[in-house]
Order: C-alpha cells, then sequence, then structure tokens
C-alpha cells in the first residue's frame, strides 16, 4: 500500500475521507531524531550540540561586522560589543569585527541516505547559528547569523577546539527513523467544518511523533506571520532541544531559524563556507 493510499485509510476510518485529499496534501514524510545525551560522541557521528569534529585547514565559520556598520548601532548594541570584545566572544581584526558562530548539528549523511532523496548520499554536513545576533528581516522574519559546512568526501575529521562562542548546547548523539507530520488542527489551509477538528485531532494524535520533536526535513508549519519556511526554503532541521531551535536551509546555503511556531528568522546572505 502506497503512503498516500495509508493516510487515505486512515482518515477515512475516522469519517474524514470527504477531506482525506485536503489533509494529505498538508501532510509530510519527514525523519524522526532520537537525541540521546553523550558528552563523548565518536568523531564523526551525527550529533546536536558539544562540539563539530572538522577536517584539517577548515575555519571555524564566523560573523563579521565592518567598523562602519557598527558606528550605525545603537548605543545599547555597541556597549553589547564592548562587552563581548571583554569576554573575548568578539575579536577586532583589520577592518572589522568577527564573532564565531555557535554549533548547531554535524550530520554524517550516510545515517540519513536512506530515508530522504533530497541531500547527498555521502559526506558530512555542519551547522552554525547565532540565535543571540541580529540582522535585520526578510520576509517578515527576522535574521540572524548562520553558516554552513559540507565535505562530500570521506576526509579524517577531528573534534574541533570551540572558539568563545555566546552559546554552546549540550550535546547529543542523534538516531534516525521515519516518520509522518499531518498539519496542526489549526492550519488554515483545512477549513474543516465544526465537529471535525476533534476527529481530525484524534487522526493527526495517532500519527503524531513523541516529543521532543527532534526531525530532519520536517514538514512545514502553519506560523503565526506565515507557514515556515518561508517561499524558496526547504526545513533542514527542527530541533526542540536547543531552545526549540529550529534550522532550515535551501541551496545554495540559505538558511531560516526559528521556532516551530513560524516567529524565525531568514538570513538573505549568510555567511557559507564550503570544505574542499
Amino acid at each position: 500500500m502506497t503512503w498516500h493510499a495509508r493516510h487515505h485509510e486512515h482518515l477515512e476510518g475516522l469519517g474524514l475521507g470527504a477531506y482525506s485529499e485536503k489533509i494529505i496534501a498538508r501532510t509530510h514524510e519527514e525523519i524522526w531524531i532520537t537525541a540521546t545525551p553523550s558528552e563523548s560522541p565518536a568523531v564523526g557521528q551525527s550529533r546536536i550540540g558539544g562540539v563539530p569534529d572538522l577536517p584539517d585547514g577548515v575555519a571555524w565559520p564566523r560573523q563579521r561586522w565592518t567598523h562602519a556598520e557598527v558606528q550605525a548601532w545603537p548605543d545599547l548594541s555597541r556597549r553589547d560589543l564592548d562587552e563581548a570584545i571583554t569576554s573575548g566572544v568578539v575579536t577586532t581584526e583589520p577592518g572589522h569585527f568577527t564573532a564565531a558562530l555557535p554549533f548547531v548539528a554535524q550530520l554524517d549523511l550516510t545515517d540519513v541516505a536512506p530515508f530522504q532523496t533530497v541531500l547527498p548520499r555521502n559526506g558530512h554536513l555542519w551547522l552554525f547559528a547565532d540565535q543571540t545576533s541580529s540582522g535585520g528581516e526578510a520576509g517578515g522574519f527576522f535574521c540572524v547569523a548562520s553558516a554552513w559546512l559540507f565535505e562530500p568526501q570521506p576526509r579524517p575529521l577531528r573534534r574541533a577546539v570551540p572558539p568563545p562562542v555566546p552559546e554552546q548546547f549540550a550535546a547529543g548523539s542523534i538516531s534516525f527513523a521515519p516518520g509522518t507530520a499531518m498539519p496542526d488542527f489549526y492550519d488554515e489551509h483545512l477549513a474543516l467544518p465544526g465537529d471535525h477538528w476533534h476527529t481530525y485531532e484524534k487522526a493527526r494524535v495517532a500519527v503524531q511523533q513523541p516529543e521532543p520533536r527532534h526531525a530532519l526535513l520536517p514538514g512545514p508549519d502553519c506560523g503565526a506571520i506565515g507557514d515556515v519556511p518561508p517561499p524558496g526554503y526547504v526545513h533542514l532541521v527542527r530541533d526542540e532541544g536547543l531552545d526549540r531551535l529550529a534550522a532550515e536551509l535551501a541551496p545554495p546555503g540559505r538558511m531560516h531559524v526559528g521556532d516551530e511556531r513560524g516567529d524565525g528568522t531568514t538570513v538573505p546572505d549568510p555567511p557559507v563556507a564550503d570544505v574542499h
């Protein structure tokens, strides 16, 4: 039985057959992530938080502000910058200031290859994002700095020495399994009448991922200011263990970071570094 047929049968059995096509159109397969606390995961192992394993010669991604940009900041922001410089989180370089981006996740793509056709089937992918920064607004979403690194070849990896960062997340090793995400009952695209909402919620809960709802390539969420991710972006990671962080990515390195309510941030031109 196909994925579509299974969901139609499930909804038909609950008396929602007349609305099954509308519901299934908003239902998505995703890869469920189970995170297990681990202070020292194996080198190269998929993980959330902690410290990444990087190839030799690969620099930790950093965000940058020119001196001219900083001069235009409000006094409060410049005082925060001074404190960050004193603490070592921000460094002063000729013509600009820099700060390392917090590490979010490391994915061994061979782990997820059996479950998807969107990402490469081999190599490693690393995600970095600074939830504490502000980079303006794009498409109604506030911006933060973010970056990704991709290594397609099986190169030796070493545990990186983390630079000072604004925040560091607890380490967890992760495993993957196929899953399904049906739209929330308040999704305006469903427009179910009357008591059908209660019946639909029973159908949704029956296939819903247990909390915490970590997922790779998750389905879109119906956010407070619009669907998440915004047009032109693809969900990459939903992670409710990093302050409910969700990182989303669209080639060639456009990244969206937000919580599952959609009050997130987009980055028009994040600092992107490809590993070669």
